[in-house]
């Protein structure tokens, strides 16, 4: 995989992989080892990756945000990761 950057959040659920990286010119969401979206750019405004897995359940709906302090992983509509990134 190319060099995506630190690994900020990881979520394991129902044999999925879900990863948020980000290096200082791309923010990446990876949903079991497949880039699904990315933002490039040296400076970010908020903003959202989307992502979706196929289940026997039908689709669930990923996505990381990206605010001006916290990065957050929802996952099927809830908040299950959250991690502040101010100084890095």
């Amino acid at each position: 995989m190319e060099d995506l950057g630190k690994i900020r959040i990881e979520y394991k659920k129902d044999n999925n992989v879900i990863r948020i990286y980000n290096s200082p010119f791309v923010c990446s969401l990876v949903i079991n080892g497949i880039v699904v979206d990315q933002y490039m750019g040296a400076v970010a405004w908020p903003f959202i990756l989307h992502g979706t897995i196929e289940s026997e359940n039908g689709t669930i709906y990923v996505a990381a945000k990206m605010g001006w302090f916290y990065m957050k992983l929802i996952y099927n509509g809830k908040i299950v990761a959250k991690k502040f990134l101010a100084f890095g």
